[in-house]
Protein backbone atom coordinates (compact mmCIF):
# COMPACT_ATOMS: atom_id res chain seq x y z
CA UNK A 1 0.00 0.00 0.00
CA UNK A 2 3.02 2.58 0.71
CA UNK A 3 4.57 1.44 -2.44
CA UNK A 4 1.22 2.48 -4.36
CA UNK A 5 0.82 6.03 -2.33
CA UNK A 6 4.46 6.52 -3.73
CA UNK A 7 4.10 5.80 -6.98
CA UNK A 8 0.59 7.69 -7.14
CA UNK A 9 2.14 10.46 -5.40
CA UNK A 10 5.09 10.94 -8.47
CA UNK A 11 2.28 10.30 -10.88
CA UNK A 12 0.39 13.31 -9.36
CA UNK A 13 3.81 15.48 -9.18
CA UNK A 14 4.46 14.84 -12.89
CA UNK A 15 1.16 15.41 -14.01
CA UNK A 16 0.83 18.50 -11.80
CA UNK A 17 4.13 20.29 -13.54
CA UNK A 18 3.29 19.28 -16.74
CA UNK A 19 -0.12 21.04 -16.28
CA UNK A 20 1.85 23.95 -15.04
CA UNK A 21 4.66 23.94 -18.02
CA UNK A 22 3.35 26.44 -20.29
CA UNK A 23 0.62 29.73 -19.92
CA UNK A 24 -0.07 33.64 -19.42
CA UNK A 25 0.82 35.19 -15.87
CA UNK A 26 -0.49 39.26 -15.85
CA UNK A 27 1.66 40.78 -13.60
CA UNK A 28 0.53 44.45 -11.80
CA UNK A 29 3.49 47.35 -12.03
CA UNK A 30 2.92 50.00 -9.76
CA UNK A 31 5.70 52.68 -9.78
CA UNK A 32 6.60 55.63 -7.10
CA UNK A 33 6.35 58.74 -8.24
CA UNK A 34 5.92 60.71 -5.57
CA UNK A 35 8.25 63.23 -5.62
CA UNK A 36 10.40 64.95 -2.50
CA UNK A 37 8.92 68.23 -1.65
CA UNK A 38 11.59 69.77 -0.10
CA UNK A 39 13.68 69.44 -3.20
CA UNK A 40 11.08 70.65 -5.47
CA UNK A 41 10.63 73.84 -3.99
CA UNK A 42 14.96 74.40 -3.91
CA UNK A 43 14.65 74.02 -7.19
CA UNK A 44 11.69 75.78 -7.98
CA UNK A 45 8.73 73.02 -9.31
CA UNK A 46 7.12 72.99 -6.06
CA UNK A 47 3.17 73.95 -7.29
CA UNK A 48 4.13 70.86 -10.18
CA UNK A 49 5.18 68.38 -7.28
CA UNK A 50 1.99 68.78 -5.88
CA UNK A 51 -0.21 67.46 -8.55
CA UNK A 52 2.00 64.29 -9.15
CA UNK A 53 0.57 61.31 -8.29
CA UNK A 54 1.74 58.99 -5.06
CA UNK A 55 2.35 55.79 -7.80
CA UNK A 56 1.05 54.74 -11.38
CA UNK A 57 -0.24 51.31 -11.82
CA UNK A 58 0.44 49.36 -15.38
CA UNK A 59 -0.29 46.21 -16.14
CA UNK A 60 2.05 43.48 -17.96
CA UNK A 61 1.78 39.53 -18.98
CA UNK A 62 4.19 36.93 -19.36
CA UNK A 63 3.74 34.14 -22.08
CA UNK A 64 5.82 31.37 -20.96
CA UNK A 65 6.17 27.76 -21.79
CA UNK A 66 9.84 25.30 -20.32
CA UNK A 67 12.17 27.13 -22.48
CA UNK A 68 10.54 30.48 -24.22
CA UNK A 69 8.88 33.71 -22.71
CA UNK A 70 7.53 36.57 -24.03
CA UNK A 71 6.59 39.98 -21.73
CA UNK A 72 4.67 42.71 -23.22
CA UNK A 73 2.49 45.38 -22.40
CA UNK A 74 -1.24 45.11 -22.05
CA UNK A 75 -2.52 48.43 -23.45
CA UNK A 76 -4.16 50.93 -21.31
CA UNK A 77 -7.20 52.91 -22.23
CA UNK A 78 -7.21 56.65 -21.72
CA UNK A 79 -9.80 58.22 -19.98
CA UNK A 80 -11.11 61.05 -21.69
CA UNK A 81 -12.52 62.88 -18.43
CA UNK A 82 -8.90 62.55 -16.76
CA UNK A 83 -8.46 65.86 -14.23
CA UNK A 84 -4.87 64.91 -13.35
CA UNK A 85 -2.54 66.45 -16.09
CA UNK A 86 0.05 65.63 -14.26
CA UNK A 87 -1.01 62.02 -14.03
CA UNK A 88 -2.00 61.55 -17.43
CA UNK A 89 1.24 63.05 -18.68
CA UNK A 90 3.40 60.91 -16.25
CA UNK A 91 1.25 57.88 -17.14
CA UNK A 92 2.10 57.99 -20.76
CA UNK A 93 5.86 58.99 -20.16
CA UNK A 94 6.04 55.89 -17.68
CA UNK A 95 3.99 53.21 -19.97
CA UNK A 96 7.15 52.77 -22.18
CA UNK A 97 6.26 50.08 -24.64
CA UNK A 98 8.97 47.97 -23.48
CA UNK A 99 9.24 44.07 -25.04
CA UNK A 100 11.85 41.11 -23.26
CA UNK A 101 12.13 37.68 -25.09
CA UNK A 102 13.83 34.91 -23.83
CA UNK A 103 14.68 31.97 -24.82
CA UNK A 104 16.84 29.18 -22.83
CA UNK A 105 17.05 26.31 -25.42
CA UNK A 106 18.97 29.06 -27.86
CA UNK A 107 20.40 31.33 -25.47
CA UNK A 108 18.84 34.45 -27.15
CA UNK A 109 17.43 36.69 -24.74
CA UNK A 110 16.69 40.40 -26.36
CA UNK A 111 15.07 43.45 -24.63
CA UNK A 112 13.64 46.14 -26.42
CA UNK A 113 13.50 49.44 -24.56
CA UNK A 114 11.38 52.71 -25.45
CA UNK A 115 12.52 56.23 -24.73
CA UNK A 116 11.59 59.70 -25.87
CA UNK A 117 10.31 58.43 -28.56
CA UNK A 118 12.53 56.04 -29.58
CA UNK A 119 13.02 52.37 -29.94
CA UNK A 120 16.56 50.26 -28.92
CA UNK A 121 17.22 46.44 -28.98
CA UNK A 122 19.22 45.21 -26.32
CA UNK A 123 20.55 41.46 -26.66
CA UNK A 124 22.17 39.46 -24.41
CA UNK A 125 21.70 38.72 -21.11
CA UNK A 126 22.59 40.68 -17.55
CA UNK A 127 24.46 38.76 -15.41
CA UNK A 128 22.11 38.65 -11.71
CA UNK A 129 23.83 36.72 -9.22
CA UNK A 130 20.70 35.82 -6.62
CA UNK A 131 21.37 35.59 -2.91
CA UNK A 132 18.69 32.97 -1.13
CA UNK A 133 17.42 34.87 2.04
CA UNK A 134 15.11 32.28 3.46
CA UNK A 135 12.34 34.13 3.93
CA UNK A 136 8.76 32.79 2.49
CA UNK A 137 5.66 34.56 1.76
CA UNK A 138 2.45 33.59 -0.12
CA UNK A 139 1.61 34.96 -4.03
CA UNK A 140 -1.52 34.26 -5.21
CA UNK A 141 -1.94 30.72 -3.20
CA UNK A 142 1.87 29.95 -3.83
CA UNK A 143 4.17 29.29 -1.63
CA UNK A 144 7.34 32.11 -2.50
CA UNK A 145 10.96 32.31 -1.79
CA UNK A 146 12.97 35.25 -1.15
CA UNK A 147 16.02 36.25 -3.29
CA UNK A 148 17.97 39.15 -2.98
CA UNK A 149 20.75 40.94 -5.46
CA UNK A 150 22.52 44.09 -4.64
CA UNK A 151 25.11 46.41 -6.29
CA UNK A 152 26.26 50.05 -6.45
CA UNK A 153 22.78 51.25 -8.24
CA UNK A 154 20.15 49.65 -5.41
CA UNK A 155 19.15 46.48 -4.48
CA UNK A 156 16.85 44.29 -6.25
CA UNK A 157 13.95 41.29 -4.44
CA UNK A 158 12.49 38.30 -6.37
CA UNK A 159 10.11 35.68 -4.53
CA UNK A 160 9.95 32.91 -6.49
CA UNK A 161 7.78 29.22 -6.76
CA UNK A 162 8.96 26.25 -7.23
CA UNK A 163 5.72 24.90 -7.39
CA UNK A 164 5.90 26.70 -11.03
CA UNK A 165 9.44 24.77 -11.96
CA UNK A 166 10.35 26.98 -14.84
CA UNK A 167 13.33 29.65 -14.93
CA UNK A 168 11.35 32.80 -16.15
CA UNK A 169 9.84 36.23 -14.65
CA UNK A 170 9.23 39.67 -15.58
CA UNK A 171 11.61 41.42 -17.98
CA UNK A 172 15.06 40.35 -17.13
CA UNK A 173 14.33 39.05 -14.08
CA UNK A 174 15.35 35.30 -14.83
CA UNK A 175 17.35 32.39 -13.36
CA UNK A 176 15.71 31.18 -10.10
CA UNK A 177 14.92 27.62 -9.68
CA UNK A 178 11.04 28.69 -9.93
CA UNK A 179 8.69 31.29 -11.62
CA UNK A 180 9.22 34.69 -10.30
CA UNK A 181 6.17 36.00 -9.25
CA UNK A 182 7.34 39.63 -7.38
CA UNK A 183 10.11 42.04 -8.16
CA UNK A 184 11.04 45.06 -6.07
CA UNK A 185 13.49 47.34 -7.88
CA UNK A 186 14.48 49.89 -5.08
CA UNK A 187 16.95 52.37 -7.84
CA UNK A 188 13.37 52.63 -9.89
CA UNK A 189 10.61 52.35 -6.41
CA UNK A 190 9.11 49.37 -9.03
CA UNK A 191 6.93 46.64 -8.08
CA UNK A 192 6.23 44.01 -10.20
CA UNK A 193 3.61 41.46 -8.58
CA UNK A 194 1.83 38.61 -10.22
CA UNK A 195 -2.20 39.74 -10.13
CA UNK A 196 -3.97 36.46 -12.29
CA UNK A 197 -2.07 32.86 -13.39
CA UNK A 198 -3.81 31.05 -16.30
CA UNK A 199 -2.13 27.48 -17.57
CA UNK A 200 -2.63 26.52 -21.00
CA UNK A 201 -1.58 25.52 -24.03
CA UNK A 202 0.95 28.53 -25.82
CA UNK A 203 1.16 28.13 -29.33
CA UNK A 204 4.67 29.41 -31.34
CA UNK A 205 2.89 32.69 -32.89
CA UNK A 206 2.36 33.71 -29.26
CA UNK A 207 5.90 34.60 -28.63
CA UNK A 208 6.54 38.03 -29.37
CA UNK A 209 10.53 38.48 -30.11
CA UNK A 210 11.30 42.38 -30.40
CA UNK A 211 12.90 43.39 -33.95
CA UNK A 212 11.94 46.92 -34.47
CA UNK A 213 14.59 49.57 -33.00
CA UNK A 214 18.30 50.50 -33.13
CA UNK A 215 20.30 47.53 -31.62
CA UNK A 216 23.00 49.09 -29.29
CA UNK A 217 24.93 47.26 -26.54
CA UNK A 218 23.84 47.82 -22.66
CA UNK A 219 26.08 50.03 -21.92
CA UNK A 220 25.40 52.21 -24.69
CA UNK A 221 21.53 52.26 -23.94
CA UNK A 222 23.03 53.63 -20.66
CA UNK A 223 25.02 56.50 -21.95
CA UNK A 224 21.92 57.81 -24.28
CA UNK A 225 19.95 57.25 -21.09
CA UNK A 226 22.02 59.69 -19.16
CA UNK A 227 23.07 62.25 -21.76
CA UNK A 228 18.88 62.89 -22.35
CA UNK A 229 18.39 62.91 -18.79
CA UNK A 230 21.32 65.54 -18.60
CA UNK A 231 20.07 67.60 -20.66
CA UNK A 232 16.16 67.35 -19.04
CA UNK A 233 17.36 68.28 -16.09
CA UNK A 234 19.01 71.22 -17.57
CA UNK A 235 16.38 72.73 -19.54
CA UNK A 236 14.13 72.22 -16.37
CA UNK A 237 11.77 69.57 -18.18
CA UNK A 238 9.78 68.19 -15.43
CA UNK A 239 12.18 69.03 -12.82
CA UNK A 240 14.19 66.12 -13.36
CA UNK A 241 11.26 63.66 -12.45
CA UNK A 242 11.30 61.78 -15.47
CA UNK A 243 12.25 58.19 -14.98
CA UNK A 244 13.43 56.37 -17.90
CA UNK A 245 12.15 52.55 -18.41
Amino acid sequence: MKFLSTILFIVIAVFTQAQNSSGVIVYKEIINTKPDLKKAEEQGWAEWATMVPDSVVFQRKLVFNNTISSYTNIPIEENPDEQNFIKMMMRRYANANNETYSNSETGVFIEKKDFMGKSFIIKGKEEIKWKMTGEMKPILGYPCLKAIFEDTTGALEAWFTTEIPISKGPEKYLDLPGMILEVYISKEKRTLTASEITFKEIKSDEFREPTEGKIVTREEFHQIVKEKMEEMRKSGGFGGMGRPR
